[in-house]
Protein backbone atom coordinates (compact mmCIF):
# COMPACT_ATOMS: atom_id res chain seq x y z
CA UNK A 1 0.00 0.00 0.00
CA UNK A 2 1.07 3.16 -1.07
CA UNK A 3 2.05 6.12 1.82
CA UNK A 4 2.66 9.65 0.90
CA UNK A 5 4.77 12.44 3.27
CA UNK A 6 4.65 16.08 3.02
CA UNK A 7 8.42 17.78 4.63
CA UNK A 8 6.79 21.31 5.29
CA UNK A 9 8.67 24.22 6.87
CA UNK A 10 7.85 24.58 10.33
CA UNK A 11 5.92 27.70 11.08
CA UNK A 12 5.22 28.39 14.97
CA UNK A 13 1.06 28.51 15.19
CA UNK A 14 -1.34 30.30 16.75
CA UNK A 15 -2.95 28.06 20.11
CA UNK A 16 -6.28 30.32 20.73
CA UNK A 17 -9.03 32.04 18.87
CA UNK A 18 -10.17 31.81 15.09
CA UNK A 19 -6.45 31.40 14.04
CA UNK A 20 -6.34 28.92 16.28
CA UNK A 21 -3.70 26.04 14.47
CA UNK A 22 -2.06 28.27 11.63
CA UNK A 23 0.62 30.26 11.56
CA UNK A 24 1.93 32.88 13.42
CA UNK A 25 1.77 36.23 11.11
CA UNK A 26 3.60 39.30 11.18
CA UNK A 27 1.67 41.90 13.02
CA UNK A 28 3.60 44.70 10.92
CA UNK A 29 1.81 43.08 7.88
CA UNK A 30 -1.23 42.60 9.01
CA UNK A 31 -2.45 45.57 11.33
CA UNK A 32 -5.75 47.46 9.89
CA UNK A 33 -3.91 50.91 9.28
CA UNK A 34 -0.02 52.66 9.41
CA UNK A 35 2.51 52.34 7.20
CA UNK A 36 3.29 48.84 6.06
CA UNK A 37 6.80 47.92 4.44
CA UNK A 38 8.23 45.26 2.13
CA UNK A 39 11.44 43.42 2.92
CA UNK A 40 13.99 43.71 -0.42
CA UNK A 41 13.06 39.95 -0.97
CA UNK A 42 8.87 40.83 -0.58
CA UNK A 43 7.07 42.27 -3.30
CA UNK A 44 4.39 44.77 -1.87
CA UNK A 45 1.15 44.88 -3.47
CA UNK A 46 -1.30 47.89 -2.50
CA UNK A 47 -5.34 48.05 -3.23
CA UNK A 48 -7.14 51.31 -3.32
CA UNK A 49 -10.70 50.92 -4.14
CA UNK A 50 -10.52 47.38 -6.44
CA UNK A 51 -7.00 49.11 -8.25
CA UNK A 52 -3.42 48.37 -7.79
CA UNK A 53 -1.74 51.73 -6.47
CA UNK A 54 1.27 52.84 -7.77
CA UNK A 55 2.81 52.82 -3.87
CA UNK A 56 3.14 49.21 -4.79
CA UNK A 57 6.78 47.46 -5.51
CA UNK A 58 9.63 45.27 -4.92
CA UNK A 59 10.38 46.32 -0.69
CA UNK A 60 7.95 49.32 -1.20
CA UNK A 61 6.29 51.15 1.44
CA UNK A 62 2.93 52.48 1.85
CA UNK A 63 0.22 54.11 4.26
CA UNK A 64 -3.00 51.30 4.65
CA UNK A 65 -5.96 52.90 5.64
CA UNK A 66 -9.09 50.74 7.02
CA UNK A 67 -10.42 50.83 3.38
CA UNK A 68 -7.48 49.16 1.89
CA UNK A 69 -5.88 46.23 0.88
CA UNK A 70 -2.28 45.24 1.40
CA UNK A 71 -0.49 42.10 0.31
CA UNK A 72 3.31 40.93 0.92
CA UNK A 73 4.30 38.88 -1.46
CA UNK A 74 7.47 36.84 -0.55
CA UNK A 75 9.81 36.75 -4.02
CA UNK A 76 12.89 34.46 -2.84
CA UNK A 77 13.23 31.11 -3.35
CA UNK A 78 11.64 28.62 -1.82
CA UNK A 79 12.71 24.74 -0.68
CA UNK A 80 10.33 22.33 -0.53
CA UNK A 81 11.00 18.26 0.25
CA UNK A 82 8.36 15.94 -1.06
CA UNK A 83 8.17 11.86 -0.62
CA UNK A 84 6.18 8.91 -2.13
CA UNK A 85 6.02 5.41 -1.89
CA UNK A 86 4.66 3.83 -5.38
CA UNK A 87 4.57 0.00 -6.72
CA UNK A 88 6.15 -0.35 -10.25
CA UNK A 89 5.50 -2.29 -13.44
CA UNK A 90 7.05 -4.91 -12.16
CA UNK A 91 4.85 -4.75 -8.88
CA UNK A 92 8.00 -3.27 -6.61
CA UNK A 93 7.55 -0.64 -4.53
CA UNK A 94 9.89 1.96 -4.62
CA UNK A 95 10.16 5.25 -2.19
CA UNK A 96 11.16 8.37 -4.30
CA UNK A 97 12.41 11.73 -2.14
CA UNK A 98 12.42 14.77 -3.97
CA UNK A 99 13.25 18.36 -3.87
CA UNK A 100 11.66 21.32 -5.84
CA UNK A 101 13.10 24.98 -5.99
CA UNK A 102 10.52 27.86 -6.41
CA UNK A 103 10.14 30.87 -6.41
CA UNK A 104 6.81 33.41 -7.05
CA UNK A 105 7.93 35.35 -10.56
CA UNK A 106 5.15 37.15 -11.24
CA UNK A 107 3.81 39.05 -7.31
CA UNK A 108 1.02 41.22 -9.25
CA UNK A 109 -0.82 37.40 -10.63
CA UNK A 110 0.17 35.61 -7.16
CA UNK A 111 -1.54 37.57 -4.99
CA UNK A 112 -4.59 37.05 -6.98
CA UNK A 113 -4.66 33.23 -6.74
CA UNK A 114 -3.51 33.35 -2.89
CA UNK A 115 -4.50 34.92 0.23
CA UNK A 116 -1.46 36.90 0.60
CA UNK A 117 -3.19 39.65 3.51
CA UNK A 118 -2.09 36.46 5.67
CA UNK A 119 1.60 36.00 4.23
CA UNK A 120 2.55 32.61 6.23
CA UNK A 121 -0.96 31.28 5.43
CA UNK A 122 -0.43 31.80 1.74
CA UNK A 123 2.99 30.12 1.67
CA UNK A 124 1.76 27.02 3.71
CA UNK A 125 -0.69 26.44 2.04
CA UNK A 126 1.00 27.24 -1.60
CA UNK A 127 3.62 24.38 0.07
CA UNK A 128 0.92 21.99 0.49
CA UNK A 129 -0.94 22.20 -2.77
CA UNK A 130 2.39 21.84 -4.64
CA UNK A 131 3.78 19.16 -2.61
CA UNK A 132 0.41 17.49 -3.18
CA UNK A 133 1.14 18.27 -7.19
CA UNK A 134 4.76 16.74 -6.85
CA UNK A 135 3.69 13.58 -4.84
CA UNK A 136 0.84 12.87 -7.14
CA UNK A 137 2.74 13.20 -10.64
CA UNK A 138 5.71 10.99 -9.07
CA UNK A 139 3.37 8.24 -8.22
CA UNK A 140 1.65 8.56 -11.88
CA UNK A 141 5.13 8.54 -13.52
CA UNK A 142 6.75 5.65 -11.10
CA UNK A 143 3.33 3.27 -11.89
CA UNK A 144 4.65 2.97 -15.51
CA UNK A 145 8.54 2.98 -14.90
CA UNK A 146 10.40 -0.31 -13.93
CA UNK A 147 12.98 -0.43 -11.20
CA UNK A 148 15.53 -0.22 -13.47
CA UNK A 149 14.37 2.99 -14.55
CA UNK A 150 13.44 4.29 -10.97
CA UNK A 151 17.14 3.90 -10.34
CA UNK A 152 19.13 4.44 -13.12
CA UNK A 153 16.85 6.99 -15.00
CA UNK A 154 15.70 9.34 -11.97
CA UNK A 155 16.73 12.42 -13.64
CA UNK A 156 15.35 12.49 -17.30
CA UNK A 157 12.02 9.79 -16.32
CA UNK A 158 11.34 11.53 -13.21
CA UNK A 159 12.87 14.90 -12.54
CA UNK A 160 12.47 16.52 -16.26
CA UNK A 161 8.55 15.03 -16.24
CA UNK A 162 7.48 16.58 -13.13
CA UNK A 163 9.17 19.79 -14.17
CA UNK A 164 7.64 19.50 -17.41
CA UNK A 165 4.25 18.51 -16.19
CA UNK A 166 3.88 20.89 -13.08
CA UNK A 167 5.60 24.05 -14.36
CA UNK A 168 3.58 25.25 -16.88
CA UNK A 169 0.69 24.62 -14.63
CA UNK A 170 2.28 27.03 -11.94
CA UNK A 171 3.80 29.73 -14.14
CA UNK A 172 2.41 33.08 -15.56
CA UNK A 173 3.21 35.91 -17.57
CA UNK A 174 0.76 38.51 -17.80
CA UNK A 175 -0.39 42.17 -15.91
CA UNK A 176 -3.01 42.32 -13.37
CA UNK A 177 -5.39 44.44 -15.75
CA UNK A 178 -5.59 41.09 -18.05
CA UNK A 179 -8.05 38.72 -16.53
CA UNK A 180 -6.74 36.27 -19.27
CA UNK A 181 -3.43 35.53 -18.06
CA UNK A 182 -2.77 31.53 -16.64
CA UNK A 183 -1.11 30.02 -13.89
CA UNK A 184 -0.21 31.21 -10.44
CA UNK A 185 2.59 33.44 -11.25
CA UNK A 186 5.33 31.04 -9.43
CA UNK A 187 8.17 29.25 -11.54
CA UNK A 188 9.77 26.19 -10.42
CA UNK A 189 13.28 26.70 -10.90
CA UNK A 190 14.48 23.10 -10.58
CA UNK A 191 13.42 19.36 -9.28
CA UNK A 192 16.03 17.48 -8.10
CA UNK A 193 15.37 13.58 -7.14
CA UNK A 194 17.22 12.79 -4.19
CA UNK A 195 16.84 9.36 -3.66
CA UNK A 196 14.99 5.92 -4.76
CA UNK A 197 14.81 3.36 -2.36
CA UNK A 198 13.37 -0.33 -2.79
CA UNK A 199 11.19 -0.94 -0.05
CA UNK A 200 11.36 -4.59 0.06
CA UNK A 201 14.90 -6.47 1.28
CA UNK A 202 14.07 -9.57 -0.52
CA UNK A 203 13.22 -7.94 -3.60
CA UNK A 204 16.48 -5.20 -3.28
CA UNK A 205 18.56 -8.51 -2.11
CA UNK A 206 17.15 -10.32 -5.43
CA UNK A 207 18.30 -7.29 -7.43
CA UNK A 208 21.39 -7.08 -5.97
CA UNK A 209 22.17 -11.34 -6.13
CA UNK A 210 23.63 -11.08 -9.95
CA UNK A 211 25.90 -7.66 -8.66
CA UNK A 212 27.05 -9.58 -5.70
CA UNK A 213 27.73 -13.09 -7.67
CA UNK A 214 29.62 -11.73 -10.23
CA UNK A 215 31.80 -9.86 -7.38
CA UNK A 216 32.02 -13.14 -5.32
CA UNK A 217 33.36 -14.99 -8.71
CA UNK A 218 36.04 -12.32 -9.33
CA UNK A 219 36.79 -12.31 -5.89
CA UNK A 220 37.34 -16.26 -5.81
CA UNK A 221 39.27 -15.53 -9.69
CA UNK A 222 41.31 -12.69 -7.93
CA UNK A 223 42.28 -14.98 -4.54
CA UNK A 224 42.99 -17.82 -6.82
CA UNK A 225 45.49 -15.92 -8.98
CA UNK A 226 47.10 -14.21 -6.21
CA UNK A 227 47.77 -17.25 -4.55
CA UNK A 228 49.14 -18.78 -7.90
CA UNK A 229 51.10 -15.72 -8.52
CA UNK A 230 52.54 -15.99 -4.40
CA UNK A 231 53.73 -19.77 -5.18
CA UNK A 232 55.09 -18.93 -8.37
CA UNK A 233 57.01 -15.89 -6.47
CA UNK A 234 58.27 -17.92 -3.40
CA UNK A 235 59.62 -20.33 -5.55
CA UNK A 236 61.23 -17.85 -7.62
CA UNK A 237 61.97 -16.16 -4.71
CA UNK A 238 63.71 -19.40 -3.18
CA UNK A 239 65.59 -20.18 -6.58
CA UNK A 240 67.29 -16.74 -6.22
CA UNK A 241 67.94 -16.78 -2.82
CA UNK A 242 70.14 -20.48 -3.10
CA UNK A 243 71.80 -18.98 -6.52
CA UNK A 244 72.62 -15.66 -4.31
CA UNK A 245 73.91 -17.98 -1.39
CA UNK A 246 75.98 -19.67 -3.84
CA UNK A 247 77.53 -16.66 -5.86
CA UNK A 248 78.09 -14.92 -2.38
CA UNK A 249 79.61 -17.81 -1.05
CA UNK A 250 82.07 -18.16 -4.48
CA UNK A 251 82.62 -14.10 -4.54
CA UNK A 252 83.07 -14.82 -0.50
CA UNK A 253 86.16 -16.98 -1.40
CA UNK A 254 87.24 -15.11 -4.07
CA UNK A 255 87.18 -11.84 -1.47
CA UNK A 256 89.40 -13.82 0.83
CA UNK A 257 92.22 -14.63 -1.29
CA UNK A 258 92.38 -11.63 -2.73
CA UNK A 259 92.13 -10.29 1.30
CA UNK A 260 95.52 -12.66 1.93
CA UNK A 261 97.49 -10.77 -1.06
CA UNK A 262 96.57 -7.40 -0.10
CA UNK A 263 97.50 -8.36 3.45
CA UNK A 264 101.12 -9.78 2.36
CA UNK A 265 101.30 -6.72 -0.38
CA UNK A 266 100.82 -4.26 2.52
CA UNK A 267 103.12 -6.42 4.83
CA UNK A 268 105.65 -5.60 2.15
CA UNK A 269 105.11 -2.09 1.33
CA UNK A 270 104.41 -1.10 5.22
CA UNK A 271 107.86 -2.06 5.88
CA UNK A 272 109.04 -0.34 2.60
CA UNK A 273 107.32 2.92 4.07
CA UNK A 274 109.05 2.63 7.18
CA UNK A 275 112.03 2.48 6.47
CA UNK A 276 111.43 5.50 3.72
CA UNK A 277 110.36 6.81 6.79
CA UNK A 278 113.00 6.41 8.99
CA UNK A 279 115.09 8.30 6.29
CA UNK A 280 112.42 11.04 6.05
CA UNK A 281 112.45 11.42 9.41
CA UNK A 282 116.75 12.16 10.30
CA UNK A 283 116.87 14.04 6.97
CA UNK A 284 113.70 16.32 8.40
CA UNK A 285 115.77 16.19 12.11
CA UNK A 286 118.83 17.59 10.49
CA UNK A 287 116.88 20.04 8.21
CA UNK A 288 115.30 21.43 11.30
CA UNK A 289 118.68 21.70 13.71
CA UNK A 290 120.16 23.94 10.35
CA UNK A 291 117.18 26.16 10.44
CA UNK A 292 116.51 26.58 14.02
CA UNK A 293 120.36 27.62 13.97
CA UNK A 294 120.11 29.73 11.33
CA UNK A 295 116.77 31.16 12.90
CA UNK A 296 118.50 31.55 16.22
CA UNK A 297 120.98 34.05 14.26
CA UNK A 298 119.05 35.78 13.13
CA UNK A 299 116.76 36.49 15.91
CA UNK A 300 119.77 37.80 17.48
CA UNK A 301 120.57 39.87 14.65
CA UNK A 302 117.03 41.37 14.98
CA UNK A 303 117.23 41.92 18.99
CA UNK A 304 120.37 44.18 18.21
CA UNK A 305 118.33 45.70 15.81
CA UNK A 306 115.41 46.28 17.98
CA UNK A 307 117.18 47.40 20.65
CA UNK A 308 119.16 50.24 18.55
CA UNK A 309 115.88 51.19 17.13
CA UNK A 310 114.35 51.26 21.09
CA UNK A 311 117.12 53.73 22.16
CA UNK A 312 116.47 56.17 18.90
CA UNK A 313 112.69 56.10 19.96
CA UNK A 314 113.50 56.77 23.42
CA UNK A 315 115.25 59.61 22.46
CA UNK A 316 112.46 60.89 20.00
CA UNK A 317 109.99 60.51 22.60
CA UNK A 318 112.21 62.46 24.79
CA UNK A 319 112.64 65.08 22.00
CA UNK A 320 108.95 65.09 21.33
CA UNK A 321 107.96 65.08 25.27
CA UNK A 322 110.35 68.46 25.45
CA UNK A 323 108.64 70.16 22.92
CA UNK A 324 105.14 69.15 23.57
CA UNK A 325 105.70 70.80 27.05
CA UNK A 326 106.99 74.26 25.75
CA UNK A 327 103.81 74.03 22.65
CA UNK A 328 101.91 73.27 26.17
CA UNK A 329 103.67 76.51 27.91
CA UNK A 330 102.78 78.74 24.89
CA UNK A 331 99.20 77.58 24.90
CA UNK A 332 98.57 78.34 28.64
CA UNK A 333 100.41 81.93 27.75
CA UNK A 334 98.69 82.65 24.75
CA UNK A 335 94.89 81.17 27.34
CA UNK A 336 96.01 83.92 29.57
CA UNK A 337 96.62 86.59 27.00
CA UNK A 338 93.19 85.62 26.07
CA UNK A 339 91.38 85.46 29.06
CA UNK A 340 93.06 88.83 30.55
CA UNK A 341 91.91 90.51 27.32
CA UNK A 342 88.54 88.76 27.56
CA UNK A 343 88.10 90.22 30.84
CA UNK A 344 89.17 93.67 29.67
CA UNK A 345 86.28 93.29 26.67
CA UNK A 346 83.69 92.33 29.42
CA UNK A 347 85.07 95.09 31.96
CA UNK A 348 84.62 97.81 28.76
CA UNK A 349 81.44 96.31 28.00
CA UNK A 350 79.87 96.78 32.01
CA UNK A 351 81.61 100.20 31.94
CA UNK A 352 79.91 101.15 28.78
CA UNK A 353 76.90 99.08 29.87
CA UNK A 354 76.26 101.34 33.15
CA UNK A 355 77.25 105.21 31.35
CA UNK A 356 74.33 103.96 28.46
CA UNK A 357 72.10 103.48 31.59
CA UNK A 358 73.26 106.54 33.29
CA UNK A 359 72.58 108.17 29.80
CA UNK A 360 68.95 106.95 29.38
CA UNK A 361 68.24 107.37 33.19
CA UNK A 362 69.05 110.94 32.45
CA UNK A 363 66.95 111.49 28.99
CA UNK A 364 64.46 109.99 30.96
CA UNK A 365 64.56 112.55 33.79
CA UNK A 366 64.82 115.62 31.58
CA UNK A 367 61.94 114.37 29.20
CA UNK A 368 59.91 113.94 32.44
CA UNK A 369 60.93 117.42 33.65
CA UNK A 370 60.33 118.89 30.05
CA UNK A 371 57.09 116.89 30.21
CA UNK A 372 56.34 118.44 33.44
CA UNK A 373 56.92 122.30 32.94
CA UNK A 374 55.32 121.64 29.87
CA UNK A 375 52.02 120.51 31.68
CA UNK A 376 52.01 123.39 34.19
CA UNK A 377 52.46 125.94 31.16
CA UNK A 378 49.20 124.57 29.79
CA UNK A 379 47.37 124.71 33.18
CA UNK A 380 48.80 128.41 33.76
CA UNK A 381 47.39 129.09 29.74
CA UNK A 382 44.72 127.41 30.57
CA UNK A 383 44.13 129.11 33.63
CA UNK A 384 44.62 133.09 32.20
CA UNK A 385 42.48 131.69 29.03
CA UNK A 386 39.42 130.45 31.13
CA UNK A 387 39.93 133.94 33.69
CA UNK A 388 39.65 135.80 30.26
CA UNK A 389 37.25 134.21 29.50
CA UNK A 390 35.04 134.64 32.80
CA UNK A 391 35.97 138.22 32.70
CA UNK A 392 34.39 138.81 29.12
CA UNK A 393 31.15 136.68 30.42
CA UNK A 394 31.04 139.55 33.11
CA UNK A 395 32.53 142.83 32.26
CA UNK A 396 28.86 143.89 31.37
CA UNK A 397 28.12 142.92 34.69
CA UNK A 398 30.40 144.84 36.38
CA UNK A 399 30.66 147.67 34.81
CA UNK A 400 26.63 148.34 35.12
CA UNK A 401 27.44 147.49 38.67
CA UNK A 402 30.24 150.23 38.91
CA UNK A 403 27.67 152.66 37.17
CA UNK A 404 24.81 151.82 39.84
CA UNK A 405 27.32 152.73 43.02
CA UNK A 406 28.97 155.27 41.23
CA UNK A 407 26.80 157.40 39.61
CA UNK A 408 28.31 160.25 38.29
CA UNK A 409 32.09 160.15 38.89
CA UNK A 410 33.88 163.86 39.44
CA UNK A 411 37.63 163.88 38.63
CA UNK A 412 39.52 166.68 40.49
CA UNK A 413 43.35 166.99 40.37
CA UNK A 414 45.35 168.87 41.83
CA UNK A 415 48.53 169.68 40.33
CA UNK A 416 50.86 168.40 37.68
CA UNK A 417 50.05 168.13 33.93
CA UNK A 418 46.54 169.24 32.98
CA UNK A 419 46.56 166.98 29.78
CA UNK A 420 47.68 163.89 31.94
CA UNK A 421 44.09 164.13 33.82
CA UNK A 422 42.51 161.06 31.82
CA UNK A 423 46.08 158.81 32.04
CA UNK A 424 45.05 158.32 36.02
CA UNK A 425 41.35 157.43 35.15
CA UNK A 426 43.17 154.58 32.70
CA UNK A 427 45.05 153.86 35.53
CA UNK A 428 42.37 152.97 38.27
CA UNK A 429 40.25 151.15 35.74
CA UNK A 430 43.13 148.97 34.86
CA UNK A 431 43.37 148.58 39.11
CA UNK A 432 39.46 148.01 38.87
CA UNK A 433 40.29 145.07 36.22
CA UNK A 434 42.86 143.63 38.09
CA UNK A 435 41.01 143.40 40.74
CA UNK A 436 38.08 141.75 38.94
CA UNK A 437 40.24 139.11 37.33
CA UNK A 438 41.57 138.60 40.94
CA UNK A 439 38.26 137.74 41.78
CA UNK A 440 37.41 135.70 38.42
CA UNK A 441 40.22 133.62 39.36
CA UNK A 442 38.57 132.69 42.78
CA UNK A 443 37.09 129.42 42.70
Amino acid sequence: MSRTELDLVTRPEQHDGWRSGRPVEDPEKTKGWGFVTAKPSEYLVHVRRGRVSRASGQGATCFKWPWDAVAVVPTSFQRLRFRADQVTTEKVGVEVVGLAVYRIAEPLIAYRVLNFSYPERAQQKLEETLSSMFVGATRRLVANLSVEDCLKKRKTALAEELLREIAPVVGGEGSPDDTTVSGWGVVIDTIEIQEVRVLSERVFEAMQAPYRSELDRAARHARADAERDISTREAECKKTVEEAAIRSEMAVRAERRELERAEAEAKKMQALREAQTRREVEQARLDAEAELAARAREIAERAAIAQTESVVLAQQRATAEARAEIEAHELRGQALERRAALLRAETTMELEKTRLLAEGALAQGRAANEVAMLSAHVERERAEADARRLTAEHLPEFAAAVGQRFGEVKITQIGGDPSQAFGSIAQAITSVLGVVETLGKRP
